[in-house]
């Protein structure tokens, strides 16, 4: 089974080069660049994790975060930001966030922090 990666991510360019790069490394993307979409797609679609920026339009990737947790939802949620400091890490992991990656990253740690850290599949 192809893991299914939901990508939340307002940045057009950003989204397209991270959903090329894991498309290539066998996972199935979805892409979402406002925040209610993100939300909507995590709720309906069901990904085996996902991928969330902090700063989105119409919600930000941490309301998603605690909408998610709220509901029981314990998909694996690596945060992908360019925000990069101690308050933010925190919350976002005490709203329940996996794991905190700042951009700019590789794609090869995202990629490990999404098989390695956060095992969702094999074949990958």
């Amino acid at each position: 089974m192809t893991p299914h990666i939901l990508l939340v991510e307002d940045e057009v360019r950003i989204a397209q080069l991270v959903e090329l790069e894991l498309s290539d490394a066998g996972y199935q993307v979805n892409i979402a660049h406002d925040g209610q979409v993100g939300l909507e797609l995590a709720q309906s679609i069901h990904p085996d994790a996902i991928v969330l920026d902090w700063t989105l339009p119409r919600m930000t990737g941490l309301e998603i975060c605690q909408q998610l947790r709220v509901s029981g939802n314990s998909v694996p949620i690596v945060f992908a930001t360019a925000i990069d400091d101690p308050p933010h890490r925190q919350a976002a992991m005490a709203a329940g966030a996996n794991a905190y990656v700042v951009k700019p990253y590789s794609i090869s740690d995202l990629m490990e922090t999404l098989t390695v850290q956060l095992p969702i599949g094999t074949g990958v």
